[in-house]
């Protein structure tokens, strides 16, 4: 069994430490007369690693209601070419396919995030399967839960899944604004908007995280929709296809960064009602 490594990069402006770990790694490399590419950018931003979950906000800031972060598009795409998240005061869904970052309104219409556009929470991994399963007869949510599972050797990793195809019927969600930025994420999961589609082409791309780390990434089967034409997308809540094919990739590690954002830096987080938020997202 593959040993779990949590790799927590806590990215803080006002770290000391920090800059007196540069200044020492600064002198050092002086002293051997080449320069040293640094572990994180200006942004505090992990490159891209093979088996590693780069996670921007924690699960339990949106369970506290902070719905407002600071990374943008180009962040990501530094991170990963898949992930799925959410937009600054929960307006809509994310989901990066091929590394370009997509936003998905209450309708589930599409658009290329731009520049300026900013998340609360943000899942990237650099997609790199390592196994390619056949998957027949799926008729439900469960179904595809019950089916990924026989595929999984660790109870206790991530998984990261990419499907593309056909899909017989997808039902999918997003949302509007959050007008209260004080409301619970359990009361604006209530007011999401759910619409469906039959014989859709498209890519889902999602992940599954231990309850363990519920606190960290939202827990269990979390999947993100985009159609090929790039008119359609959601957040998976029932699905149903004949046969597809499904890339699979066990990971290993997670790079957490921390926003810096006021709301943030400033609350009193509370914790242990992932479980229950991700129930409640997933139509249970």
């Amino acid at each position: 069994m593959k040993k779990l490594i949590l790799l927590f990069s806590l990215a803080l402006l006002a770290s000391c430490g920090n800059e007196t770990k540069k200044e020492a790694t600064s002198t050092s490399e002086e002293g051997h007369g080449h320069s040293h590419s640094q572990v994180t950018d200006e942004h505090g931003l992990a490159p891209h690693t093979e088996n590693t979950i780069h996670q921007y906000a924690p699960t339990v800031a949106l369970l506290n209601s902070i719905y407002e972060g600071n990374i943008t598009p180009q962040q990501m795409v530094q991170q990963g070419n898949i992930g799925i998240g959410t937009v600054n005061h929960l307006a809509g869904e994310l989901v990066a396919v091929d590394g370009v970052v997509y936003t998905i309104d209450a309708e589930g219409g599409i658009a290329e995030a731009p520049e300026d556009l900013e998340s609360p929470n943000m899942t990237m991994i650099n997609f790199q399967p390592k196994q390619t399963v056949t998957v027949e007869n799926i008729e439900s949510y469960e179904d595809l839960t019950r089916e990924l599972q026989k595929y999984s050797t660790s109870k206790n990793s991530f998984y990261a899944y990419r499907i593309k195809g056909e899909f017989k019927h997808l039902k999918m969600a997003s949302a509007h604004k959050v007008e209260n930025e004080d409301v619970s994420l359990f009361e604006y999961l209530d007011t999401r908007v759910m619409y469906t589609r039959d014989n859709i082409k498209g890519t889902l791309v999602g992940l599954f995280t231990p309850d363990y780390l519920g606190n960290i990434v939202i827990p269990g089967m979390h999947f993100h929709f985009l159609s090929d034409d790039i008119k359609l997308g959601g957040h998976l809540e029932d699905i149903k296809f004949d046969k597809l094919s499904i890339e699979i990739q066990e990971v290993n590690q997670v790079n957490l960064q921390l926003p810096e954002t006021e709301k943030f830096r400033n609350k009193d987080l509370k914790q242990g009602a992932a479980p229950k938020a991700t129930a409640k997202q997933n139509g249970k």
